[in-house]
């Protein structure tokens, strides 16, 4: 099977949040990153083309025990599917600080370069 999307992506079991309306935010869990966007699993349904905020907590780079990041950003829904009691979510990156989108395209790259594709 060929790959047709245009970054390449990481499997992951990283969590995170998602921010509703009012300040409620709802826990999520990363399924896949790319340097472009992720997928997530959500218990709540995301509006289509609808801005997030959601908040990451990504592993230093060194898998250093107890050294996480807090990783906020910005995304826009592309898709999603309804799987068991949890929506698929693929998002993409809208807003996100350069020193964070750095730390995810190192993971990217990292875990690429020893992928056994």
């Amino acid at each position: 099977m060929f790959e047709l999307r245009k970054a390449p992506r990481i499997n992951v079991t990283w969590r995170g949040a998602v921010k509703f309306d009012h300040d409620k935010f709802v826990p999520i869990r990363i399924i896949n990153i790319s340097n472009s966007g992720l997928l997530l699993l959500c218990p709540m349904a995301l509006l289509a083309d609808g801005e997030y905020e959601l908040v990451l907590e990504v592993p230093n780079i060194d898998n250093l025990p107890n050294a996480m990041y807090q990783v906020n950003c910005t995304v826009v829904q592309t898709h999603s599917v309804l799987s068991g009691e949890h929506f698929r979510v693929g998002v993409k990156f809208v807003n996100i600080a350069s020193i964070h989108r750095d730390l995810i395209n190192a993971w990217v790259s990292l875990v690429s370069k020893f992928d056994p594709k």
